[in-house]
């Protein structure tokens, strides 16, 4: 499924000592040209990951560094 993988978008906690895991980030083609990203959480494996991912066009990803 992926030409390109992210490996996970972290963000820190209050106090700055520990980062949280949030998402997967896997690349691939979109039916209509261009790339589109598959999110994900991590671990998820069978019947969660079919049951808990979203895909949106990689154009639309913004940086967590740039909105914090």
């Amino acid at each position: 499924m992926s030409i390109e993988r992210s490996d996970i978008q972290q963000r820190n906690t209050a106090d700055g000592e520990v980062a949280e895991k949030l998402l997967t980030i896997e690349h691939e083609p979109a039916a209509g040209g261009g790339q589109r990203s598959i999110l994900y959480p991590p671990g998820s494996t069978g019947s969660e990951l079919e049951a808990n991912w979203l895909a949106v066009s990689s154009d639309l990803l913004v940086s967590l560094d740039d909105v914090q």
